[in-house]
């Protein structure tokens, strides 16, 4: 969903706080827990087709922390098991140029994942999820939100 100027204008006005300093935001990055990182990091890369990813094994042979790329965005991933107040509930949405053609490759990549068909929402975007073999769920768009017409 896009803001537009005057909804940014007023978010900005929200965090200023006291003093009259606006607390200025760059990007937010989810940070997602895997129990075994380079597998999930070699799923991703091969099934999502995303990618390149940056480890760091921290002096061991598996890897503790990555950065994978998403288009130009960015997750961090660890290597530990998820567990509570880990967000083992997360979901991402990414958006793609070409639903149908991106779906038919991730199911030709990995025919076991569970993978939704294509489907117009009724709030705009054409959508399908693929659940990971660790249990995350990406939710790939194709399109925009339309602006809710009621209050």
């Amino acid at each position: 969903m896009r803001t537009t100027g005057d909804e940014a204008a007023s978010h900005r006005r929200i965090l200023d706080g006291e003093g009259g300093h606006a607390m200025a935001f760059s990007e937010v990055i989810p940070y997602l827990y895997y129990e075994d990182a380079d597998a999930a990091l070699d799923w991703l890369e091969r099934v999502l087709e995303f990618g390149p990813s940056t480890r760091w094994r921290l002096g061991g042979p598996t890897t503790k922390e990555a950065d994978i790329l998403i288009g130009g965005s960015r997750v961090s991933i660890t290597g530990r098991p998820p567990g509570v107040g880990h967000g083992a509930g997360a979901l991402l949405i990414v958006h793609v140029d070409d639903i149908d053609a991106y779906r038919a490759r991730v199911a030709e990549a990995d025919g076991s994942a569970p993978i939704s068909s294509v489907q117009k929402q009724a709030y705009g975007p054409r959508t399908f999820t693929v659940v990971d073999p660790w249990g995350y769920r990406c939710n790939f768009w194709h399109g925009e939100s339309d602006p809710p017409t009621d209050s």
